[in-house]
């Protein structure tokens, strides 16, 4: 992704003008190369920390003849991931390592990633990833193709798993929501 593509997501996913988000990008770039000139690091929770990191002279060769050749001491602005940043890049979804480690069975997996996926969908209109998106259980079951009775003991597992959450905890779990720890998944 470009500096061009960036700005077209920024103003796509957040409804504001490409000028607008052209200078939201601007104005995050240019505070960040300013933090950086005046040796700050810059933190962004759940992304990651941009800093300088300094390099020392050192002995290197010149490519083209084999010459060897000082390099100078320089300064280098260097990228550190946050694990949140790292996991959703390196690793299998939190479903998929709670089924490998046993915490989850496979109905209990399906059900899960259909309430992932409806908050993610929610998100990706426009919603805050922090708000809960409440999903109803009966559409859930009707959309796995599973009896709602069924669909609700595995949402009150995954309610006691501490993975899911609801409402209004009654005889009958109507509606539920990822709780906030996945979230940072979405």
């Amino acid at each position: 992704m470009n500096k061009k593509k960036l700005i077209q997501a920024v103003s796509h996913t957040s409804s504001i003008t490409k000028d607008q988000a052209a200078k939201v990008v601007n104005e995050i770039t240019g505070s960040i190369t300013q933090a950086l000139i005046k040796g700050e690091e810059v933190k962004i929770n759940d992304f990651g920390t941009f800093q300088i990191t300094d390099k020392k002279e050192r002995k290197g060769r010149n490519p083209q003849t084999g010459e060897e050749i000082t390099i100078p001491a320089s300064k280098t602005p260097q990228f550190k991931a946050a694990k949140v940043l790292k996991d959703i890049l390196n690793e299998k979804s939190f479903i998929e390592k709670f089924v490998e480690t046993g915490k989850l069975n496979d109905e209990e997996a399906r059900v899960l990633t259909y309430v992932f996926e409806e908050s993610r969908k929610a998100k990706e209109s426009g919603g805050n990833a922090k708000d809960a998106t409440i999903v109803d259980v009966k559409k859930a079951a009707e959309d796995l193709n599973m009896d709602f009775k069924e669909t609700e003991m595995i949402a009150s597992r995954l309610i006691g798993k501490k993975i899911l959450n609801t409402k209004v905890f009654t005889s009958q779990i109507e509606e539920v929501f990822l709780r906030g720890n996945y979230r940072k998944y979405l």
